[in-house]
């Protein structure tokens, strides 16, 4: 085998090279080379035309980005990023020149022998680009090299046949409300560096918002290029409709198999909740896969066809005077067996294209009684019970149609399954000549059925149907060459068959898997009201208990037992606080403890206005989220610490009189509280562990209901400080948690 010329190599650099770009002159206006690209992508692709999808994906690529040159010398590419940058800065584009904003061409690749496909994938992938101009060493341009170029190139449908989404889905979706201005959503592209933002429709916080269509960058520059304003045009009138979404586990081949089905350029990648991942376009793998897994996949293909070429050539020779001779004997059969070959390659390429079986199977029929020129062509359905359905024919004009027709043949299971099972194939010139029993000519004749040639269409070793081509004018006598088109059409219907059943059966999982979630979705919700609603009623039933404490208070004249009311009721509203919040949160396992700490201060300051009138309270705890388990008790050490130093910590009205409340997240999990004022200070011959104040005691009991440790800093007024880790699970801030 001789070596290939590396010019002329299907991998040659040569192959992935757009000699035909768009090109512009540097003086250029931005406004004019903005309305050039535009114009290209509403030319490049008629949907009429049902062009095929690398053809569609080269004509997007080629309007997508503007050589600037001078002469033969490359100054730099202007593509749709750029304009979306130029768009989005309010300039007068008219006047502004292309080569003022356009990209230098720092990258660029010069063309030698050397040079093939995967080195200009490889820096497209390395810069993180779409598009890398070739200059050539004298560097004058030739071209661009673009991900849709080289896709066009490289056979990969073996590689992406085992490859699923989830290793596609690199960067997370861009996504944002509908209510977006489509100037907004340019400014979020750019931020983002994609070409595209998905549209959501609004939904409550705690749910996953809804996607309900895509804008591209595409479509803001033809948007822009029709004059309009980008600031008030209401995004849903103009964006795309929903992308299509697959489990992260669907195979590679099959979401871009389903993405050219509806004419799509993105495609959704979902996880196991149904939450939008990322989303992917028809080029996403060339920035994915491992290249030298690419490169191994191409070569074994080029090598398999190689071989092919080699067998081929090898057969030629040894008949090509065979054929010589046939050709001057028997035209007419070699246009025959050629004509096979085409039907036979129109059922593999229509299989291929189309899941619709009844479309495949009917197209079948249709073209092989044409091209037997018989009467009738049917395929034939079993039932377990061995009856049967017609449930395809092609009938000529004439003949009484058999579609639909239900048949029992009581001789078939006991004198031809078995047979048809292990590939039999039953060619009959005359039914009354063939040795047939009565009661199945009892049957062909029912439908004028005169001659016969039956193959079977097998599901491994179940006998699924019958394909029969039938002559009802007379007998007939089957030629070698037709036996063998049905039995190739049979197994290829077998294979239609098998995809169809295969898909519809995933699709049944889908629907069922969907029902599913929807009642889990139903039940959780279900839950939640009922959560809600018994921390409404514990909220309630505390404000009641705080009420009846309240007013039995009024009747309290002693002072001493009246502080004891008070502090009761700041203890159950610092618990009914909480249960509050929990009615109102979108969260129901986990409390804001920032908003929280706000509220119970505001409470406690209330309570205690006459001590807290020149009192300072500052809080922080942003980002801290607590389980309820957890809330209570460091609630109502918050609550204990706050009223003594209201109580207690300062001597006078002071504007410097000031108390501050800080929870932080730090290392292993654990939580750091500290309540802090600058009075007077904590009495040193007080030991705060072994004291006769019930708050102090409470603040040890809950401290090691916490599991934690207390310690007291008295350098600088008074401070606890308290550690401690989340009760039955562990803390998490807003970053990872919320």
């Amino acid at each position: 085998m001789q070596a290939q010329d590396p010019l002329t190599s299907p991998l040659a650099l040569e192959t992935a090279i757009d000699r035909r770009p768009l090109t512009a002159s540097p003086d250029t206006s931005v406004a004019e080379v903005i309305a050039m690209m535009s114009k290209a992508q509403s030319s490049c692709v008629l949907p009429s035309l049902e062009l095929s999808r690398n053809i569609v994906l080269m004509g997007e690529a080629r309007a997508s980005a503007i050589l600037v040159v001078e002469g033969s010398q490359l100054l730099g590419v202007f593509s749709e990023r750029e304009a979306i940058q130029a768009i989005t800065t309010n300039q007068n584009l008219a006047e502004t020149r292309v080569d003022q904003v356009m990209q230098r061409p720092a990258i660029a690749l010069t063309q030698t022998e050397h040079q093939d496909v995967f080195t200009a994938l490889a820096l497209l992938r390395q810069h993180q680009i779409q598009h890398l101009p070739v200059v050539d060493p004298q560097g004058q341009w030739v071209g661009l090299v673009t991900p849709a170029s080289i896709r066009n190139v490289l056979q990969l449908d073996e590689l992406l046949k085992s490859k699923p989404l989830v290793e596609l889905a690199a960067a997370p979706a861009v996504q944002a409300p509908v209510t977006t201005t489509l100037l907004d959503l340019a400014q979020l592209m750019l931020a983002h560096r994609v070409d595209y933002v998905v549209l959501s429709a609004a939904t409550p916080v705690h749910e996953m918002p809804t996607p309900v269509g895509i804008i591209l960058e595409r479509h803001i520059i033809q948007l822009w290029a029709l004059g309009l304003d980008l600031a008030q045009i209401p995004t849903q009138k103009v964006m795309s409709a929903a992308l299509p979404c697959f489990p992260a586990s669907e195979s590679v081949l099959v979401a871009y198999w389903e993405m050219q089905q509806q004419r799509v350029q993105r495609l959704g990648v979902s996880g196991e909740a149904g939450e939008l991942l990322s989303v992917i376009s028809p080029t996403s793998f060339l920035y994915s896969l491992d290249l030298d897994e690419m490169r191994s996949a191409v070569a074994q293909l080029q090598r398999s066809i190689e071989d092919f070429e080699v067998e081929k050539n090898q057969r030629a020779q040894s008949w090509h005077t065979d054929l010589e001779t046939q050709l001057l004997e028997n035209p007419a059969e070699l246009l025959e067996q050629l004509q096979c070959s085409q039907i036979l390659t129109a059922m593999a390429l229509h299989i291929r294209e189309s899941l619709n079986l009844n479309e495949i199977l009917q197209t079948a029929v249709n073209e092989v009684r044409r091209f037997l020129q018989t009467d009738r062509v049917i395929i034939y359905r079993f039932n377990p019970d061995m009856s049967g359905t017609v449930v395809v024919e092609s009938v000529a004009e004439g003949w009484r149609p058999a579609l639909n027709s239900n048949i029992r043949d009581t001789c078939f299971g006991q004198n031809y399954a078995q047979a048809y099972k292990k590939g039999r194939t039953q060619v009959t010139e005359d039914i009354y000549r063939a040795g047939l029993t009565q009661c199945h000519i009892d049957i062909l004749v029912l439908y004028d059925i005169r001659a016969s040639l039956v193959v079977p269409i097998l599901q491994g070793e179940h006998l699924w149907g019958l394909l029969c081509a039938y002559h009802c004018a007379g007998p007939r006598r089957w030629r070698q060459f037709e036996v063998e088109l049905l039995k190739q059409l049979a197994t290829h219907m077998a294979i239609a068959i098998q995809q169809s059943e295969l898909y519809h059966q995933v699709q049944n999982e889908l629907a069922e898997r969907k029902r599913a979630e929807e009642q889990l979705k139903l039940s959780l919700k279900e839950k939640e009201v009922l959560l809600k609603e018994i921390h409404h009623r514990v909220k309630n039933n505390l404000q009641v208990i705080s009420s009846v404490l309240r007013l039995q208070s009024d009747y309290v004249k002693d002072d001493k037992i009246l502080a004891l009311f008070n502090d009761s009721q700041n203890r159950i509203r610092s618990m009914a606080l909480i249960h509050e919040k929990l009615y109102q949160s979108s969260n129901l396992l986990k409390i804001n403890f920032d908003e929280y700490i706000h509220d119970l201060t505001e409470n406690l300051i209330r309570s205690y206005v006459a001590f807290a009138s020149t009192v300072t309270l500052t809080t922080n705890a942003i980002g801290v989220w607590l389980n309820i388990d957890t809330a209570i008790p460091c609630g109502l050490i918050i609550n204990e610490l706050v009223s003594n130093a209201l109580k207690h910590a300062f001597l006078g009205s002071n504007p410097d009189n000031e108390i501050q409340i800080s929870i932080t997240s730090g290392n292993d999990n654990q939580f750091t509280l500290i309540v802090r004022d600058n009075g007077m200070g904590f009495p040193e011959d007080i030991d705060f562990r072994n004291t006769e104040s019930l708050g102090l005691e409470l603040v040890c009991v809950f401290t090691e209901q916490l599991d934690g440790a207390i310690a007291l800093d008295r350098s600088n007024g008074t401070a606890f400080v308290i550690t401690f880790s989340e009760i039955g699970n562990i803390g998490r801030t807003e970053k990872n948690g919320q």
